[in-house]
């Protein structure tokens, strides 16, 4: 599973290096969705790290058909950081059906250079499938709970239609598939996947794999969405105070909203440099926490405060907290 919220002109002897060092950001450049019914947006994330030394801006992508969008999810990166771009096929509107249709994106890297990489989105409609809902959609759930979540998939064009294995890409959900039903040349199954309950915190995507019986259409596709959030969610979830003047207090606040009321028990991590008050000792669903910083010397500060609670499904919460202290 994948989670997920993720570059002018120059002399043209140095355009070929340049176009290469920016697809060696992205960790893949093409993606094959396979063979899915018509009807689900497939939904694909290129993933991309700068590992150039210098910011990187992004432009706004372009695609070659009308069946896909796309988009950065954060334009600006520095050195090391990570981004994304998100690939949106919408299977109702590609033209032809059992027809591979490919799809290029073309992502514009504004600086430190002008230059552009194509990316390549890539799959098979198909008008004799149906999938009702269209994905395995686990919504949003509690860390610790897990869940299920079920799709009809019926194929209209042989009575003897099988679905030989079901084999899901991400390691915390668990695909099975039964038989519901044959009917002339209509035949239905159901696909069930289970979700662990120690799947992480995140927005996941992920691809349930089906190898059926049917020429052409021995590989299948069904998505697979999940929102998976705290007990006790923390916003902003960490505190970068910038640069900062020595002796200056900062402050900031901190909301932690819980899936039902708690106490805070204790916050470690305090020193003479850091504090934290919070608004109250009773049993609240949300708590707000004040965060007070005063430098003592020079340079970049990086502190963890942990946050005890009584909340039985999260007995502690973590903040980082950074800056950078001068002197004037």
């Amino acid at each position: 599973m994948r989670l997920i919220s993720l570059t002018l002109m120059i002399v043209v002897s140095l355009c070929s290096t340049v176009n290469a060092a920016a697809r060696d950001y992205f960790s893949e450049t093409v993606k094959d969705f396979g063979t899915t019914p018509r009807g689900p947006v497939l939904v694909h994330y290129f993933v991309l790290r700068n590992t150039s030394s210098q910011p990187v801006v992004i432009g706004s992508p372009r695609v070659s058909c009308g069946c896909v969008s796309a988009t950065v999810l954060k334009s600006q990166l520095a050195p090391g950081e990570i981004s994304a771009v998100a690939a949106f096929m919408d299977t109702r509107r590609i033209p032809q059906a059992g027809v591979q249709r490919t799809v290029t994106i073309y992502v514009p890297f504004l600086a430190p250079i002008l230059e552009e990489v194509q990316l390549r989105v890539q799959a098979i409609a198909r008008d004799d499938l149906v999938i009702t809902p269209d994905s395995l959609n686990f919504g949003t759930v509690r860390k610790g709970q897990g869940g299920t979540a079920s799709v009809r998939l019926s194929f209209y064009n042989d009575p003897n239609w099988q679905i030989l294995q079901a084999k899901s890409s991400g390691a915390y959900v668990h695909p099975k598939v039964a038989l519901l039903h044959r009917q002339g040349n209509q035949v239905t199954f159901e696909i069930t996947a289970t979700l662990d309950a120690d799947c992480p915190v995140g927005n996941w995507v992920a691809d349930v794999w089906l190898q059926t019986s049917a020429p052409g259409l021995e590989r299948l596709r069904v998505p697979v969405t999940v929102t998976v959030v705290a007990p006790i969610a923390v916003n902003p979830e960490s505190v970068n105070f910038g640069e900062i003047r020595l002796g200056a207090p900062v402050e900031q606040r901190i909301i932690l909203q819980g899936s039902r009321p708690f106490r805070i028990r204790e916050i470690q991590g305090g020193d003479p440099e850091i504090s934290v008050s919070p608004a109250g000792d009773d049993s609240r669903p949300v708590q707000v926490l004040s965060i007070r910083l005063t430098a003592t010397k020079p340079g970049i500060m990086t502190k963890t405060l942990t946050v005890v609670t009584d909340h039985p499904e999260q007995a502690s919460v973590s903040i980082a907290v950074a800056a950078s202290a001068v002197s004037e």
